[in-house]
């Protein structure tokens, strides 16, 4: 990952509360964006950089007729611009305030600069040949006759991964690692499933939980714990229950 460091301005604004300085970062350029994450600007997209991986998904997504802010969105994230939209700054501003601010962000070159994906995984067997091989594990998993499946999910980091199964299992994880190529790792999470928190808890929770961990709500991030909740109690029957983790580069 490359850090980029940025100049922009700053302005002091006025309202009922005082005075308070705020940043209105925008994108840069029709080839150039910023991200917001929780609220901060975090990531550069730079469409000139053609050959990296991320840029050459999004192109073909626009292509397509996709928008970028909502494919942005998907992911959890904000472009600078729909943010600012979202959290208009309520003030008025004080002329002549203006100061030249650096920010440091960071240069996307692909998905796992932004998230990981995430698999839970109910099995009777654990066969590491085919959970750290992405081909193995789906032709083994997606057809499986007896039913089992599996369930995925993404996380922005290892601390949001930490954080989200802390919900799930009510309790402070510590992940055991199994086994792990260098880009797929293999969590034993088999202690905790019987912890594993309701539905009906999960809805009673879940805002404080978004709160508490400073997590910016989004229906996707809802849908995937309930989902993955759902997972579990369903295949509460399964003599083990791990976790598979990967970075992925492309979309």
């Amino acid at each position: 990952m490359e850090t980029v460091i940025l100049k922009t301005e700053s302005y002091l604004f006025q309202n009922s509360n005082g005075e308070f300085r705020a940043n209105p970062f925008y994108e840069l350029s029709s080839d150039e964006w910023i991200i917001y994450e929780n609220g901060q600007p975090t990531y550069l997209l730079d469409f000139n950089k053609r050959t990296t991986p991320l840029i050459q998904d999004l192109t073909k997504r626009l292509d397509n007729g996709e928008k970028l802010d909502e494919v942005i969105q998907e992911l959890g994230r904000f472009l600078g611009r729909q943010w600012a939209t979202d959290n208009n700054i309520e003030g008025a501003e004080i002329p002549n305030s203006q100061e030249v601010e650096t920010v440091s962000v960071t240069l996307l070159d692909n998905l796992a600069d932004m998230f990981m994906d995430v698999y839970f995984v109910a099995t009777n067997s654990i066969d590491a040949n085919i959970l750290l091989d992405e081909e193995k594990f789906i032709a083994a998993f997606v057809t499986d006759i007896s039913g089992q499946g599996f369930e995925s999910g993404y996380a922005e980091n290892q601390e949001d991964l930490i954080q989200m199964l802390t919900l799930v299992f009510k309790q402070s994880i510590s992940l055991t690692e199994l086994v792990s190529n260098g880009d797929r790792y293999v969590y034993d999470l088999t202690k905790f499933r019987k912890s594993c928190i309701t539905v009906e808890e999960l809805d009673l929770e879940y805002e404080q939980w978004i709160q508490e961990s400073k997590r910016v709500n989004t229906m996707n991030r809802y849908g995937m714990i309930m989902s993955a909740v759902s997972y579990i109690k369903k295949n509460s029957d399964k003599e083990h229950f791990v976790l598979i983790t990967e970075k992925r580069k492309h979309w």
